[in-house]
């Protein structure tokens, strides 16, 4: 049966007598999370102005969603939500575990909690719970709320809620390179309703020529394994201060490898603090699994796209593991 939105979210409401809800995404927020979490706020204020939505992003979003987000003029996400009462509901979209979550006390002080999102990983943490693997969590936002109301939304000056969900679409897809039918025919129904394509696109421009030069240092030190089919990057925390690059510079640097004729999969480990690392994985989802390769790590993600944060002061020991896991994957067939 359909997860339908409005049902849900009205008898959510009415059952748990709260007037308030807090929206939530996963840290060091992607334009999905922004995408989802924004545009499923500006479809609440809308359509039901007796409710007060109170989405919150980290400050850490990636710049180019952030350009959108900072020229709302409904909403502050950046701020910390300025409840008037004890009793509220929140809704968390595009966060696979509670580990990656933002603004955990609101979630663990709510009377009542909806979950939507498209990570294969997530086991349905809240009391609601909507999870249908795609490539997009606003994707799934999208299908299941009513078309109409989602019209109405899109009314608003810009951004407005269909431009965040047509913006968070765009961007866990890569531009439509990694869609299907049913994703290429919500983008065109989200064009029709109002987003603006251009106005949108310009999230997706977010580098600078100093972007590039650091970006160039880091593909300097790619090492290829595995025949070459494998390729990675290794950064501590002291020499990514010495060159100033930043999560933002490497985190891209998976899929740009991933994206490379003759490599079947890329990742990173880099270094945020002192014995915190962050891995990114990318591949087609079919040379290799990667969620599933996460797994036995605590990490996860997609098919195709995957992630593990782990506290180690032996990282090559880490590095070791990750090889051996992908060899072992490998030679199962």
């Amino acid at each position: 049966m359909a997860f339908d939105f409005n049902e849900q979210f009205e008898k959510m409401m009415r059952e748990y007598d709260v007037t308030e809800v807090v929206l939530l995404g996963h840290m060091n927020p992607d334009g999905d999370a922004a995408g989802s979490v924004m545009g499923l706020a500006h479809y609440i204020k809308v359509n039901y102005p007796q409710y007060t939505a109170w989405p919150f992003l980290s400050d850490k979003l990636d710049k180019g969603p952030k350009k959108q987000v900072m020229e709302d003029e409904i909403f502050a996400p950046f701020e910390r939500p300025k409840l008037a009462s004890e009793r509220y509901a929140v809704i968390v979209c595009d966060t696979a575990t509670l580990k990656r979550l933002i603004g955990m006390k609101y979630y663990q002080r709510a009377v009542v909690s909806m979950i939507i999102d498209h990570h294969a990983s997530n086991e349905g943490y809240g009391i609601i719970n909507d999870i249908k693997v795609s490539e997009s969590c606003a994707y799934n936002v999208f299908e299941i709320l009513d078309k109409e109301m989602l019209k109405k939304a899109a009314s608003a000056p810009h951004p407005n809620g269909a431009d965040y969900l047509y913006m968070g679409i765009l961007h866990d897809t890569s531009r439509f390179s990694r869609s299907d039918a049913k994703i290429e025919a919500a983008g065109s129904k989200l064009l029709a309703m109002g987003a603006d394509h251009r106005y949108v696109m310009r999230t997706m421009q977010d580098k600078t020529l100093d972007d590039l030069i650091r970006q160039g240092e880091i593909l300097r030190r790619v090492k290829r394994v595995m025949e070459g089919k494998v390729a990675y990057v290794y950064m501590s925390y002291q020499e990514a201060k010495k060159l100033h690059i930043s999560y933002e510079d490497i985190h891209p640097i998976s899929g740009m490898l991933r994206d490379c004729e003759d490599i079947e999969m890329g990742f990173s480990m880099y270094e945020e603090a002192p014995n915190i690392w962050r891995c990114s994985f990318r591949s087609d989802g079919q040379w290799i699994n990667v969620n599933e390769m996460m797994k036995s790590f605590g990490g996860g993600g997609h098919a195709a796209a995957a992630g593990l944060r782990r506290e180690t002061d032996q990282p090559e020991v880490l590095l070791e593991q990750l090889l051996a896991q992908i060899e072992s994957i490998q030679s199962l067939g």
